[in-house]
């Protein structure tokens, strides 16, 4: 800690760069990137935990970008892309976990379209925007089996690991060393494509529930024209939409620590392609 109080231009452009990375996770991370939270504790977190870090990323790197700090700021454009850089790890290192929270509000939406309940959607609050109540539910759901499996936890000490697999200013050696980095294409088709699936199979067995539903419904109405089949079965495939996700609440649990543990695996392979190693 003695070392980051030295005033010199590498210790705090170490500090800098860490504290980028660390605030581009903490945009999209599950939690952390709430609305409720103020800003200014966001921004207080984040400046803590690259207090803590650059010290340690300053010593144990060798070879790495923390060694030619002096060159990145004599460089406005390294500099320039080194920061963006570390903003993109962070956000990157931040999407694999933020995946659950996507996942979930997707899920929900897609139930919500199904079952009815769309018709209730609310502006929410907190974020400005309008989401149907089950997708409320489920990302409510899905921030409580994240607190549950201690995935703040271990999001962050994975986070600050992450400076030994990708030193600070490692993006920047690439105007100064020409060092080739791999396109983002390929993370985030990986993203993307599991945002969807994850989404897909939360509300695939409410969605079979409801199609059945909706088969019986017409059946029914063909037998029995007298009956006003669309404020009959407005209740019904409510009912039985919401009776199927709470019947799948256990199993989206599990799918979700295992989400959760995916999406740090991936992050660390991320980092390793990014490494080199």
């Amino acid at each position: 800690m003695v070392e980051l109080f030295e005033y010199t231009t590498a210790t705090w452009t170490c500090w800098l760069l860490v504290f980028t990375r660390i605030s581009g996770a903490m945009m999209v991370l599950p939690i952390f990137s709430s609305s409720v939270i103020p800003m200014r504790i966001k921004t207080a977190i984040a400046a803590l935990i690259a207090l803590c870090v650059a010290p340690i990323a300053l010593s144990s790197s060798t070879g790495g970008g923390t060694l030619e700090m002096g060159q990145l700021i004599a460089t406005p454009l390294a500099g320039a892309v080194s920061i963006c850089g570390e903003l993109a790890i962070g956000w990157v290192l931040g999407a694999t976990a933020a995946i659950l929270m996507w996942g979930a509000h997707l899920g929900g939406q897609l139930i919500g379209q199904d079952s009815g309940l769309a018709f209730g959607q609310v502006v929410d609050p907190t974020t400005g925007q309008s989401n149907t109540p089950t997708s409320t539910l489920m990302t409510i759901f899905a921030g409580l089996v994240f607190l549950a499996l201690e995935g703040h936890r271990l999001v962050i000490l994975a986070l600050c690991g992450s400076f030994d697999s990708v030193p600070p200013g490692s993006i920047g050696k690439i105007l100064l060393t020409g060092i080739p980095v791999e396109t983002a294409t390929e993370v985030t088709r990986e993203i993307g494509g599991q945002t969807w699936l994850l989404g897909l199979q939360i509300a695939f067995p409410a969605s079979v529930a409801l199609l059945v539903t909706t088969i019986g419904l017409g059946i029914l109405a063909r037998m029995i024209p007298e009956m006003n089949v669309f404020a009959v079965g407005f209740a019904v495939r409510t009912g039985v939409g919401m009776l199927a996700l709470f019947m799948t609440l256990p199993f989206i649990a599990d799918l979700f620590g295992v989400v959760v543990n995916t999406g740090l695996e991936g992050s660390q392979l991320i980092l390793d392609r990014i490494g080199g190693s």
